[in-house]
């Protein structure tokens, strides 16, 4: 198998306010107050030497697939490289709890079980415009922070996923420039390439329809997430396989009926 390679949060994600039928304006305790500053840019410095998102802290030979240098000034320096980067993916024990969620989790916890189902979490979670969270991100989200296997999300598992979400709302709207609640197919590129993906402009097409789950030519919060996060985890496959970083690999029809297996449960 070859995966043709690249690589690799005002309305921020909210807890939706039950059994209100006009959706008036959410109370300052169902919403994101404080977000996380955006990211600064990133100093100048040398352009990446692996077509994934360069995580090494010394730069490789150059590489055929290489990001192209960035054009260069009228002084003849190269411009500074702006990059950003998703939020990492939450270790099994990267957890801490904020007490200021409490009341928030007791809220969306209907049954009292101190746990969140995927039901109960799906009710909570709304994109801005009140649209309800894709159930595909929401499995997801219960995937990176359940760390104790029980398939729901505790308290504190709760916590890390709301930062999370947070850190996410503050890329999605420094990317939705025209401000409309979605993300552009030329957003959605704009991104990739900040994420330092290097992928073709068809491809990203494809990428972009298909997570364009409801049809409106843009991706809402949850599928904007849902996209990312599934780009980076099909590149770190990829990555298993190339050992030499060239950009193709070899891989037997078993093991790709097993990476696909893995992805999808």
């Amino acid at each position: 198998m070859a995966y043709n390679r690249g690589y690799n949060p005002d309305e921020l994600p909210r807890f939706a306010e039950p059994e209100q039928k006009d959706k008036p304006a959410p109370s300052p305790s169902l919403r994101y107050e404080n977000k996380p500053p955006p990211p600064r840019p990133s100093e100048q410095r040398p352009p990446p030497t692996d077509r994934y998102r360069s995580e090494r802290l010394s730069p490789r030979p150059q590489e055929r697939y290489q990001m192209a240098n960035p054009s260069p000034t009228s002084g003849g320096q190269p411009s500074p490289i702006t990059v950003s980067r998703p939020p990492p993916s939450p270790a099994p024990r990267d957890t801490g709890a904020d007490p200021t969620l409490l009341p928030l989790f007791r809220a969306v916890d209907k049954d009292g079980t101190g746990q969140l189902s995927e039901k109960e979490l799906s009710a909570a979670l709304v994109n801005g415009d009140w649209t309800p969270f894709d159930p595909q991100t929401v499995r997801m989200m219960i995937r990176m922070f359940d760390s104790d296997r029980s398939g729901t999300i505790g308290f504190e598992e709760f916590c890390g996923l709301w930062s999370f979400l947070a850190s996410w709302r503050t890329l999605f709207d420094r990317f939705d420039n025209d401000g409309n609640g979605t993300i552009s197919l030329d957003e959605f590129k704009a991104a990739l390439i900040a994420f330092r993906y290097r992928l073709t402009d068809s491809f990203i097409a494809v990428l972009f329809k298909t997570y364009d789950k409801r049809g409106m030519g843009g991706m809402s919060f949850d599928l904007f997430v849902q996209a990312c996060i599934s780009l980076k985890r099909m590149t770190d496959v990829f990555k298993k396989y190339d050992e030499d970083r060239d950009g193709f690999i070899t891989l037997s029809f078993e093991d790709f009926l097993i990476e696909i297996l893995r992805q999808i449960k």
